[in-house]
């Protein structure tokens, strides 16, 4: 190594030379290592700039698990988030607190395969919602099991004419941890569960049920539970609401109500609001649609219940008897103001108005003679 411009050392002693030789070249070694310095957790960028975050990256490998052993690998970048949160099939793998905001660039390592619930057709979904105080940000995922990884039969406390699958699927056990060699995975018979009756019939984990709105548990025994009965699923019941449906409403459960076609909602007075027949309102020559009587008696229109042709027809602007340099002429009320003429609502009092003594012979506008 050529140091230049450092020929005042070699008037120091052989021992001083030797160790300034080695701080710089310690010094320099060290700033070499930093710059190669991969950013696998972040980088120093750190202020959000008052925006919310960013998230560049965000895919998993792979996007099939094969053996019942196997996880995905999910690599993110993220720019100014100061939280960031991964999960994999509604379970939490990856939770970074990042007060500084400074950019995330790293992997996390989901479950294996035998851990993990699925739908029917043996998919799940990764999610990564990154959030700041200016906001949020989510990215997901589509991910599957391999076919000969899903269970045989029907998940426990489903029902023939059931549409969508409410209990997850025991897979096989896996109990050799993810960093050693992989081998077959210990398997088991499915244990026996809770089975939910008929009127609670949503296996759940309880941070899921909340986030439908799913209050009541009908049971403390549990329809569910992870292989490595670290997680647990219960039975809950299906809130009732209101249903508009026929032109009726009454107490019903969402997806009873979505059955037949109706209109549901967790209140009352919105579901009859919604079962309100249906009409045209007219306003200012304007045809609205489709609105209620009340709607358009709020607005100031004339409401119609007949149809749609017959509405056009009838729906015209509104007419006034116009005064225009010394003319009397019917004419919309549009029409009359933007001539710079005055709308009276008799013919009488438009004539009155228009009386000027000693005016000149005058015509009315030349688009409504």
């Amino acid at each position: 190594m050529r140091l230049s411009g450092f020929g005042w050392v070699r008037s120091m002693n052989s021992l001083l030379r030797l160790c300034l030789y080695l701080v710089l070249i310690g010094l320099v070694t060290a700033g070499a290592a930093e710059s190669m310095m991969p950013d696998d957790v972040y980088s120093a960028e750190s202020s959000t700039a008052g925006k919310p975050p960013v998230i560049q990256v965000f895919k998993a490998n792979p996007m099939q698990l094969d053996t019942a052993d196997s996880a995905a690998v999910y690599t993110f970048k993220v720019k100014r988030a100061k939280n960031v949160q991964i999960t994999e099939a509604g379970n939490e793998i990856k939770n970074i607190s990042n007060p500084s905001g400074a950019t995330l660039n790293g992997t996390a390592t989901g479950s294996p395969a035998s851990a993990i619930p699925t739908d029917a057709s043996g998919n799940f979904v990764a999610v990564i919602i990154a959030s700041n105080d200016n906001g949020s940000a989510q990215a997901e995922l589509t991910l599957s099991l391999a076919k000969e990884l899903l269970s045989v039969g029907p998940p426990a406390g489903t029902t023939d004419n059931q549409t969508e699958q409410r209990t997850p699927r025991w897979l096989g056990q896996y109990l050799t941890p993810r960093t050693s060699t992989p081998s077959t995975p210990t398997t088991h018979n499915e244990p026996i569960f809770f089975k939910c009756p008929s009127n609670c019939a949503y296996c759940l984990k309880p941070g899921e049920a909340a986030s439908l709105g799913y209050t009541t548990k009908c049971s403390d025994e549990r329809c569910y539970f992870s292989p490595d009965d670290q997680q647990n699923w219960y039975c809950y019941s299906e809130p009732e609401g209101w249903c508009c449906a026929n032109g009726k409403v009454y107490q019903s459960t969402k997806s009873q109500c979505i059955k037949i076609g109706g209109y549901w909602s967790a209140y009352q007075a919105e579901a009859i609001e919604a079962c309100q027949p249906k009409g045209y309102c007219c306003l200012n020559g304007q045809v609205y649609y489709p609105s209620t009587q009340a709607q358009c008696v709020q607005m100031g229109g004339s409401y119609w219940s007949t149809n749609q042709a017959q509405v056009m027809e009838r729906c015209q602007p509104p007419t006034c008897w116009c005064c225009l340099k010394g003319q009397v002429y019917q004419a919309t009320q549009a029409q009359c103001t933007q001539s710079g003429g005055a709308c009276y609502a008799t013919q009488s009092q438009a004539a009155a108005g228009c009386r000027q003594p000693g005016q000149g012979e005058t015509f009315p506008p030349t688009h409504l003679r």
